[in-house]
């Protein structure tokens, strides 16, 4: 007898997707690669009882789902950054929030928006890459400058890589209010979770196979410490990164456009250090969020509402930068902070991910190539068969990258299945 639904992921997505399911009284089986549940929810433990994220952190104002599910299990959010004013630029050595920009540099930003607006206007998505873009277009240094370092701090690649339309869209959707963190870190949602779902979760157990059958069934080959099984599903949500799912075969009625986002949806490479300091050595209580131009190109501290003396800042590194830095990672970040804070002092411990090298998530999260937020974005979210998807890459644009998006996309594929019968 097969089960109602296979869920391929046990990421925030994948859970999201398991649990409305088992609310509305589905019988549900999730299936997990890894030996950890969260995918790119990854929370860890420093020295002296406090903690940090490796994956996936902020939750902006406008993160609705993140906030109800919190509501839900009782999870307490701490304020992070209050913006514009607690974004910060290194620029020439100096650190500049927007009230301190010159009137120059005012005039090139808004000029450059301005620009960007009018491609989302007009729903363009050029044959161009936010580089070639910028060099055929009348832009100041100072906002090129600006615009570089953006994708490599907010899309986790290089601007020689990301569409100029994807970045136009992203980038014009106006900044947060302020954004949170979870108390306790992410992973406290995704224990959540999975508490509710009990033993339906299976770790260690990857896919290799899915394979839609004539009787309209799913069947799903999942490799275990006894060799492969197969288990049919009258429904199966693929909740993974696509950058491993076109790693597994699927034999299921994909449209064209399906197969060729499948295959070719890109993923930013992505780095996260975490260095944990005896005490704090940088003036302002709140560190803000600071943007550099160098081999980590964002700056915060997680660790302000924690209790202790001890102090952390995560340091994060995107794109072919992130590539370079291999087993040198907390070195260049240490090296990253002193060129910020000369009197930094010795860490007490630290924590670093290469999401980029991770096999079960290889990247950060999705962007786009030139035109092709065009070309996919309409069949990302649609079904095959009786296959459905759930992930970032397939929630609205404005959450991707973002852990409300893969919780409101494993809501969105759920309702799907419920809807399917």
């Amino acid at each position: 007898m097969p089960v109602q639904t296979i869920v391929v992921g046990a990421g925030l997505a994948g859970l999201s997707a398991a649990y409305e399911l088992v609310l509305a009284g589905q019988e549900v089986q999730v299936f997990e690669a890894r030996e950890r549940l969260g995918g790119r929810v990854h929370t860890v433990e420093l020295s002296a009882g406090q903690y940090g994220d490796l994956g996936a952190e902020f939750v902006d104002d406008r993160h609705t789902a993140f906030m109800n599910y919190a509501a839900s299990f009782d999870l307490k959010l701490d304020p992070a950054c209050q913006f514009p004013n607690d974004l910060y630029w290194s620029v020439e050595g100096m650190l500049k929030n927007r009230e301190s920009f010159s009137t120059e540099e005012h005039t090139a930003l808004k000029s450059l928006f301005e620009k960007l607006q009018l491609l989302v206007e007009k729903q363009h998505d050029p044959q161009q890459t936010l580089n070639e873009w910028l060099g055929t277009n009348q832009i100041a240094p100072f906002a090129k400058w600006v615009a570089r370092l953006s994708a490599r701090s907010l899309f986790a690649t290089d601007p020689e890589l990301i569409g100029v339309g994807f970045f136009a869209y992203s980038h014009t959707l106006g900044a947060p209010g302020y954004n949170m963190r979870v108390r306790g870190g992410s992973s406290r949602l995704v224990d959540a979770l999975a508490k509710v779902l009990g033993d339906r979760v299976h770790t260690k157990t990857p896919v290799r196979r899915i394979q839609q059958t004539e009787n309209n069934l799913v069947s799903v080959s999942i490799e275990t410490a006894n060799g492969l099984v197969e288990v049919q599903a009258s429904h199966v949500i693929v909740a993974i990164p696509w950058s491993v799912l076109r790693q597994i075969p699927i034999d299921a009625p994909l449209t064209d456009s399906q197969q060729a986002a499948i295959s070719h949806l890109p993923y930013g490479s992505l780095v996260k250090t975490l260095l944990q300091y005896p005490y704090r050595f940088w003036s302002k209580p709140n560190l803000g969020i600071t943007l550099l131009d160098g081999e980590y190109q964002v700056m915060w501290e997680p660790s302000f509402a924690q209790m202790g003396t001890e102090r952390i800042l995560s340091c994060f590194s995107g794109g072919s930068r992130s590539v370079e830095l291999g087993e040198n990672a907390v070195d260049r970040a240490i090296a990253t902070v002193r060129t910020v804070y000369p009197e930094a002092l010795s860490i007490l411990t630290s924590r670093s991910y290469d999401w980029g090298a991770d096999e079960w998530a290889k990247g950060g999260y999705c962007y786009f190539r030139p035109g092709d937020l065009a070309r996919f974005n309409p069949h990302l979210m649609q079904r095959a068969g009786q296959i459905f998807f759930a992930g970032e890459h397939t929630a609205p644009v404005e959450y991707r990258g973002y852990m409300e998006g893969a919780i409101r996309s494993g809501q969105r594929a759920a309702q799907q299945v419920l809807v399917s019968g």
